[in-house]
């Protein structure tokens, strides 16, 4: 019992150290980055920010310090440490996937690759030039356990699914987007980031009588180290704070954000208990190591290629019916919030009148005095409330209306409609739209190679 009491003070003083190491700072500035840059889209397309960064980065700080405590304690079981898992290599590999596609930004693409070329210079390289063993890229790149790497992608994926599972749905962000049929329907754009503060294990070979420390049981690692003590000698491991980060993006189209999630989360936690047990295996049944490199990219790419084909095969969730205006989401703390509509009502009239599109709907709201009677479907039944509007709402939607019935603004209808709080299903012919864009790998090598090119041009005009 003290042994492991000694451990947990250990474990806890470094997670502790982990949340104010300055590289765990730059990760939480890098999210506050991509929040600042999804509030930006939000504030262009309907005038305001829909997701408050300051509650996103709160939430993304707690469920991510959960989830890297969670990781930590995995990982300082199974004995995984840094120098098994060949981090050194893998980083750079994930940079150079980042040129090509930031989808391709992720552990199981890196980690498989670098496994692959372990994996090729120790069955295929070595056997024909021996010498290659004596250089210190190779001989670090030999150091690599194949299977703590897969048990660290198979572990990173498996907190990520827990994550999504958590919070993946919170901060969704709803967006027009335009289909290959032309139609543009509604759809939520889900993206989440979260700083993950780890403790990790390093080892090193020392004199016997230098090992110190408290003592493990013997079963004690689970993941044997690839470093081999010699007479005398011992291993020695040591625990450091290092930090991490995890991200999701995907698309909610014939689902609502909540039921994608969902979706995501349970398909990636069988992707990641799969690969777990086959690195665990592994590390007993060697035959398993080239099956288990194999899954972790293709399994990956196969799980998203399928999630994709899923979402695609449904007819959208948020497309424009015959009649009435359905909203896709009511915004929190506004004046239709305050009178209870919510996503997926129906509104068929405004004052006893019949609306056929959103701008009718913003119309007939805007040139109302203060109260709006809203009648329409919920879940199949009717529903009626009055929508209140302050004298500022009022005196505001009276200038925008005007302005408005000048211009007919489809942004200027869109920022009008946020206003009140609604945000409603487009019209199929809505000018306003985001449009998936077919993915080309090396479109950003191009791009960047055309930059390197042109900056050589202006030096030599120089």
């Amino acid at each position: 019992m003290q042994p492991f009491l000694e451990i947990s003070q250990i474990f806890m003083t470094t997670f502790m150290v982990a949340l104010f190491m300055p590289i765990f700072w730059v990760v939480l500035f890098l999210v506050y980055m991509q929040y600042r840059r999804l509030a930006a889209t939000e504030e262009k397309l309907f005038g305001r920010s829909i997701n408050n960064v300051g509650r996103q980065m709160l939430f993304s700080i707690t469920l991510g310090a959960l989830g890297g405590f969670a990781a930590s304690a995995i990982l300082i079981f199974m004995g995984l440490s840094l120098e098994q898992i060949g981090l050194y290599f893998i980083w750079p590999v994930a940079l150079l996937l980042l040129l090509i596609n930031p989808r391709y930004l992720c552990f199981s693409y890196a980690g498989g690759i670098v496994a692959v070329v372990v994996l090729l210079t120790r069955h295929v390289l070595l056997p024909l030039f021996p010498y290659l063993e004596q250089n210190v890229v190779v001989e670090s790149l030999l150091r690599i356990h194949i299977p703590a790497l897969l048990v660290l992608i198979g572990l990173l994926h498996l907190a990520e699914a827990l994550l999504i599972y958590v919070g993946g749905h919170w901060g969704s962000s709803p967006i027009y987007l335009k289909k290959e049929d032309g139609n543009v329907v509604g759809a939520f754009a889900l993206q989440r980031f979260w700083p993950l503060p780890l403790v990790a294990l390093l080892v090193a070979v020392v004199a016997q009588t230098d090992v110190a420390g408290v003592s493990m049981p013997d079963w004690w690692p689970i993941l044997e180290s690839t470093l081999h003590p010699g007479e005398n000698q011992g291993l020695q491991y040591m625990v450091i704070p290092v930090a991490a980060g995890l991200g999701y993006a995907d698309m909610a189209l014939s689902s609502t954000p909540r039921e994608r999630t969902i979706f995501s989360a349970r398909w990636l936690a069988v992707y990641s208990v799969i690969l777990l047990i086959v690195a665990v295996g592994s590390e007993f049944l060697s035959w398993l190591v080239l099956p288990g490199v194999l899954f972790a990219p293709l399994g990956h790419e196969l799980l998203i290629l399928f999630g994709k084909k899923k979402e695609d095969s449904l007819p959208p969730r948020f497309q424009m019916p015959a009649t009435g205006v359905p909203l896709m989401m009511v915004l929190p703390d506004s004046p239709a919030y305050l009178a209870g509509l919510l996503g997926d009502d129906l509104i068929l009239r405004i004052n006893g009148e019949g609306i056929a599109d959103n701008h009718e709907l913003v119309q007939k709201i805007e040139e109302s005095y203060f109260m709006v009677l809203v009648e329409g479907v919920r879940d199949g039944e009717p529903f009626s409330v009055i929508l209140k509007k302050s004298t500022a709402t009022a005196a505001e939607a009276k200038d925008s209306f005007q302005t408005g019935l000048k211009s007919h603004d489809s942004v200027s209808l869109l920022h009008r409609s946020a206003k009140l709080g609604l945000i409603p299903v487009p019209a199929s012919d809505s000018p306003v739209y985001l449009e998936v864009r077919k993915p080309d790998p090396l479109g950003r090598l191009r791009r960047l190679k055309g930059k390197i090119e042109n900056l050589g041009n202006s030096k030599k005009a120089l």
